[in-house]
């Protein structure tokens, strides 16, 4: 008799047990459920917000009142392109991050965005100009800078220590995860957009983007502080019939095509003009000199084999290339001689053409070659 009790006693101790084990695992399921469900709502709402402000302009164009913040080239340049309206486009290196768009749309007459990549080599710059021109069948301009530094390299070589951007170059949506949940995009363009936009703050426009003229100390002093100061020139093996050859299918790959593919644009191409410091680091001192006179003259044989192409070079304007006090190192020049650049363009001046481009490479070579680089240190 008590076995059978004791017996009914454990079978009602298990129930109960068993009974509140079974109500522990709906209560953790119930958590569990509801914590991935918020961070399931949380992780679709930070989604939607990404998707419908779009601060990169991946999705589609700004919207009217919304204060976009525009700071990051290579994550935004893609969408800038695709989206915005514009019939001018400038495009290349740092070289061209002090252009004013304002100033080209009053020059020009027409609407104008900019789209730097600095540091890029050909190849990137070059497919995001083709990149822009399939997308926009406006365009009836590019501006665009001929770093004449990147011209040895091979023709799909691209600047590895820059951000990559890719995932943004497509139409591929399945790829975009890193940007919708991007953890600056969250927690920096997102905030400072919707802040910027409640205090009617304008969007930032295209005379500041990727512009650094106000933040960067110009003059003489800082240019030869971080200038490399070689002590005699070093002599260096000619260039080869292989380094032509690897120049050749740059220029080829990465400058003619879009000019070929796109014969209503009209494409102008400019050589930066860097400072008689960086004649002299670059080419005097290394015995470079030849080779890149022959790079200029090659680069430009080529790019006039097409009608629509403008080739400008402002080497010849010692005022500018000779007072470092323009630039904030060798190659790096002011706001002011952008400015000067885009009217010259607009103007038609310094033009490079079949006429008169043995005469004027003559003249470069004749500055450069016999100038004399001691009198920048006096």
């Amino acid at each position: 008799m008590d076995n059978s009790k004791e017996k009914k006693n454990v079978t009602e101790n298990n129930t109960e047990n068993n009974t509140s084990e079974t109500a522990d695992v709906k209560r953790w399921k119930r958590f569990f459920a509801s914590t991935f469900s918020m961070i399931a709502i949380l992780l679709l709402g930070a989604a939607g917000l990404v998707i419908w402000i779009d601060p990169f302009f991946h999705y589609h164009a700004p919207f009217d009142g919304i204060s976009y913040v525009l700071e990051d080239e290579r994550y935004q340049n893609d969408g800038i392109a695709r989206h915005f309206d514009y019939e001018l486009l400038i495009i290349g290196t740092s070289m061209c991050e002090n252009f004013r768009t304002s100033q080209a749309e009053e020059l020009f007459g027409m609407k104008a965005v900019k789209t730097p990549f600095a540091g890029g080599y050909f190849k990137e710059i070059s497919d995001a100009e083709g990149r822009a021109l399939s997308y926009n069948p406006d365009i009836k301009i590019v501006i665009r800078s001929l770093d004449q530094g990147f011209a040895w390299l091979d023709k799909d070589k691209e600047n590895e220590i820059v951000a990559d951007a890719k995932f943004l170059y497509d139409d591929n949506y399945f790829n975009d995860l890193p940007y919708i949940f991007n953890h600056k995009v969250l927690f920096y363009y997102l905030p400072e957009t919707i802040k910027r936009s409640m205090d009617k703050v304008p969007a930032d426009n295209f005379d500041d983007y990727a512009r650094f003229a106000e933040d960067r100390p110009l003059g003489k002093d800082v240019l030869l502080a971080r200038m490399y100061h070689p002590a005699d020139p070093e002599w260096q093996p000619p260039y080869t019939e292989e380094d032509v050859e690897l120049l050749k299918e740059n220029i080829n790959q990465n400058f003619m095509k879009n000019p070929a593919d796109y014969p209503d644009v009209q494409f102008y191409y400019f050589f930066p003009p860097y400072s008689v410091a960086s004649w002299y680091e670059n080419y005097y001192a290394p015995c470079k000199f030849n080779k890149y006179m022959m790079t200029f003259r090659t680069m430009t044989d080529m790019l006039l084999e097409y009608d629509n192409v403008h080739i400008f070079s402002f080497f010849d304007e010692t005022d500018i290339t000779g007072n470092l006090d323009n630039y904030s190192d060798v190659a790096h020049y002011s706001g002011e001689v952008n400015d000067q650049m885009l009217q010259w363009m607009a103007e038609g001046s310094h033009e490079i053409t079949k006429e008169n481009k043995d005469e004027y490479w003559d003249m470069i070579d004749e500055i450069y070659r016999n100038y004399d680089y001691e009198s920048m240190y006096e």
